[in-house]
C-alpha cells in the first residue's frame, strides 16, 4: 500500500471508529494498557483492521472495540502503524548483550526478538581449553569474571543481566568442531562426530535452536558435507540448517547445491543466510538461484533465506586471505603472513579475492585496534597515501593488527538486492549487533545495518521507492520469521500472545545510518513493547529489560 492509499484509508477507518473512550473514576483496570485507534497489521492479513488492542500481563487480551473499557494507561495510536513487534532472524547480539542488555540500535529500529548463534558461531558449548582462551578477554571487555560452558550458563548471564529484547540462539557448527577437534584442518573420525552430536543434543535440550554453519570461516570450513549432514541430522523434521555457505559469488551455486544435499540427508529445512550474489561478473546467475530453490521447493524441501537492504556485506578482513592461510587459528595464521616462502601464493588468493570484489576500493575498514585513523576508509585510497602496493598495505595492517580487523565490502547490485528482498521466501534480517550511539558499543565505523536495517525497509523501499505491500513487508519481518524458528506465540498480533509491538509512523519512518556514519539510530517510532513492557517511547530508550530467552 502506498503513502496515499494508506494515509486515506486510515482516515476513512479513524473515521468510522472514534467513539470516546470511558473516563470514569472507577479504581478498577480492565487492562494494563490500551493502544487506541491503530492501524493494525497483524503479521498475516493482507488489509489492516482500524481498532484497539489492550495489553494486559505482557499478553495480547483483546483486540478490537474497547470504548467504555479501562486501563492503566492509553496510547493514542491514530493514523499509525500497530504490528508485531520485528524479529531479527540472523543477529549477532551474543555478546554485545553482555555489555549493555538495552539492544539500543535494535529497539531503535522496533527489533523485538533477535535469532543469534549464526554463521556457525555460538557462544556456548565451549570446552575447557575454549574457556581458558576466551576468559581473559571476557573478562576485560564484557566484565564476565566467569565463563560458562553451555547454554543453560551463558542464558542465565544474559537473563541476570537483564536484556531489552528477546534472544535465541542457534547451535554453531563451528562451534561444535571447535569444541572437540580445534582449529584443525582434517576430518572429523567417527567418534568426533559422535561427540559433537552429543554436544548438539544437549545444547538444544537446554533451549538453544535449530544449527547454523559459516563455512567461510574456520573452523567450521574444514567440516565435509556428511560431517555436516550427521550432525544436522540430530534435529527433527521441523528443525532448521541455517548456512553462510562456502561461496557467496564464483561458486554460489555449488554452494547452495551442497546446502540443498545436506538438508535432503538430514530432512530437515534450509534456510540461507544473508542470500547474495558476490561480485559484478556474478550478478546474471540470480534468476538461475531462484530457479534452483523454486525446483527445491517442489521436491518438498523446506527453502527460506534472508537479507539486509544494503549493496554491501560486512565481515573480517581475514576473510580476503585463503582458508589454508587461515588453518589453526589466528597466531598461525599471523606466522603464515610472516613467513616470506608463503607471500607469493598468499598475495595470489588475496588478489584473485579483490578481482572478484571489483576493485580495492570495494573495501573500507569497519574496526580496527591501533590503526584507529584508518577506519571508515577505503582500502585502496589508504595504500595509495602509504605509497605500497595494496597487498603490501594490508600485509603490513594484518601484522600491525595482530590478525585481526572488520572490513565492509560492496559487492552487489541493487537491482539484485531489490529481487531478493522482493522474493515471498526472503525474510528481512540485518545480520548485525544491538550497537549504541555512544560508549563501548560505538566503536569503530560499523555497516549501517546495525542500525538501520528495519527502518530503511519501511522508509527507502516501502515509502519512498513503492516496492513493497505494506502487509507484505510486516509479514517479511514478523509473521514468517516467527513461522521458520517455530516461534508459535510471537510474529502476529492475537489475543493471547506475548505482546511485542511496534508503534509507528508510516510518513516519517526512516533510517538515519550511512556508510560514512552509520552510528546513527532509526526514528519514527512512537512505541516499541516486548512482553507488553514500554521499552522505547517518542524515539527513546525507557531503559526497561523484560526480554526473555527464548
Amino acid at each position: 500500500m502506498n503513502r496515499r492509499k494508506f494515509i486515506k484509508q486510515s482516515a476513512l477507518l479513524s473515521a468510522a471508529t472514534s467513539l470516546p473512550f470511558y473516563t470514569g473514576c472507577r479504581r478498577h483496570h480492565d487492562f494494563d494498557m490500551i493502544i487506541h485507534s491503530g492501524v493494525i497489521y497483524d503479521g498475516f492479513s493482507k488489509t489492516p483492521l482500524h481498532t484497539d488492542i489492550a495489553l494486559k500481563n505482557g499478553k495480547i487480551a483483546a483486540i478490537g472495540t474497547l470504548q467504555k473499557r479501562r486501563a492503566r494507561r492509553l496510547i493514542d495510536a491514530n493514523n499509525l502503524v500497530v504490528c508485531p513487534g520485528f524479529i531479527d532472524i540472523h543477529g549477532h547480539s551474543d555478546d554485545d548483550l553482555l555489555i549493555d542488555g538495552r539492544a539500543q540500535s535494535k529497539i531503535h529500529m522496533g527489533v523485538t526478538t533477535e535469532v543469534m548463534g549464526q554463521d556457525g558461531d555460538s557462544l556456548a558449548p565451549l570446552s575447557p581449553a575454549m574457556v581458558e582462551e576466551k576468559t581473559a578477554y571476557y573478562t576485560r571487555e564484557y566484565g564476565v569474571e566467569k565463563l560458562w560452558t553451555d547454554f543453560a550458563g551463558y542464558f542465565a548471564v544474559l537473563q541476570n543481566k537483564g536484556i531489552s529484547m528477546n534472544v535465541a540462539s542457534m547451535v554453531g557448527a563451528g562451534t561444535l568442531r571447535e569444541n572437540v577437534i580445534g582449529m584443525a584442518d582434517r576430518p572429523a573420525t567417527s567418534d568426533e562426530t559422535a561427540q559433537m552430536k552429543q554436544l548438539f543434543r544437549q545444547a538444544l535440550r537446554q533451549g538453544a535452536r535449530h544449527i547454523s554453519t559459516g563455512l567461510e570461516y574456520t573452523p567450521g570450513s574444514f567440516a565435509s558435507t556428511d560431517e555436516i549432514a550427521a550432525i544436522v541430522g540430530c534435529m527433527q523434521k521441523n528443525g532448521v540448517y541455517a548456512t553462510h555457505m562456502r561461496n557467496e559469488d564464483d561458486h554460489l551455486i555449488e554452494a547452495i547445491r551442497e546446502a540443498i544435499t545436506i538438508t535432503e540427508k538430514a530432512g530437515v529445512g534450509l534456510h540461507l543466510s544473508h542470500l547474495k550474489v558476490q561480485g559484478k561478473r556474478n550478478w546474471h546467475n540470480l534468476p538461475q538461484i531462484f530457479q534452483l530453490l523454486e525446483e527445491t521447493r517442489a521436491q518438498g524441501i523446506r527453502v527460506t533465506c534472508d537479507r539486509y537492504p544494503y549493496i554491501a556485506f560486512s565481515t573480517g578482513l581475514t576473510n580476503l586471505f585463503p582458508l589454508w592461510s587461515r588453518e589453526g587459528g589466528r597466531k598461525r595464521f599471523v606466522e603464515r603472513l610472516q613467513n616470506p616462502g608463503l607471500r607469493l601464493q598468499i598475495r595470489s588468493a588475496v588478489e584473485e579475492k579483490i578481482a572478484s570484489l571489483g576493485n580495492w576500493n570495494a573495501v573500507q575498514i569497519s574496526s580496527l585496534k591501533k590503526n584507529i585513523d584508518f577506519v571508515g576508509k577505503k582500502l585502496g585510497d589508504l595504500a595509495r597515501e602509504s605509497g605500497k602496493a595494496p597487498f603490501d598495505f594490508l600485509l603490513q595492517l594484518m601484522l600491525d593488527e595482530n590478525g585481526r580487523g572488520g572490513m565492509v565490502g560492496f559487492a552487489m547490485s541493487e537491482k539484485n538486492t531489490t529481487a531478493i528482498l522482493q522474493n515471498p521466501f526472503t525474510a528481512i534480517a540485518a545480520d548485525g549487533s544491538a550497537l549504541a550511539e555512544t560508549g563501548p558499543l560505538a566503536n569503530g565505523n560499523p555497516h549501517p545495518r546495525n542500525f538501520g536495517t528495519f527502518a530503511r525497509v519501511l522508509g527507502h523501499y516501502c515509502r519512498e521507492k513503492d516496492l513493497f505491500d505494506l502487509a507484505e513487508i510486516i509479514r517479511k519481518m514478523t509473521a514468517f520469521p516467527a513461522e521458520i524458528m517455530g516461534f508459535s506465540d510471537r510474529g502476529r498480533l492475537a489475543e493471547g500472545l506475548w505482546a511485542d509491538i511496534v508503534i509507528f509512523n508510516p510518513d516519517t519512518v526512516a533510517d538515519r545510518a550511512t556508510f560514512a556514519r552509520p552510528k546513527q539510530f532509526s526514528y519514527g517510532f512512537k512505541s516499541v513493547f516486548v512482553n507488553g513492557v514500554l521499552v522505547l517511547e517518542n524515539d527513546r530508550h525507557t531503559g526497561k529489560k523484560p526480554g526473555m530467552i527464548l
